[in-house]
């Protein structure tokens, strides 16, 4: 399957329907932080997002310190974002706000 990157503009329009992802152009990625109660439930949320990730075959990095967990998205293949970047994000976004309270 032959995926795009997405131009600026297309970006912009990406980040609109997102909640509190940063862009990184230099390094052309997404990223969010969450805080958690727990280092139980960071791990917990963790999970969840890998679970997501394999669901969509596209998986970030993601970082775990204590309570905190990082997550960053970027099209590997493009060296650059692409819409399965905006899609796990939204779907990341979705997931913690039903089964988490940040």
């Amino acid at each position: 399957m032959n995926i795009d990157r997405l131009n600026a503009a297309e970006i912009e329009a990406g980040l609109k329907t997102l909640q509190n992802w940063e862009f990184n152009a230099t390094a052309s990625c997404l990223t969010k932080e969450w805080q958690f109660k727990n280092f139980k439930t960071a791990i917990a949320m963790l999970n969840r997002v890998s679970d997501l990730a394999e669901n969509q075959n596209h998986h970030p990095e993601m970082l775990s310190a204590y309570k905190r967990i990082c997550v960053k998205l970027w099209t590997h293949d493009v060296q650059g974002l692409t819409h399965k970047d905006f899609d796990l994000a939204q779907a990341i976004d979705s997931m913690v706000a039903q089964e988490f309270s940040v």
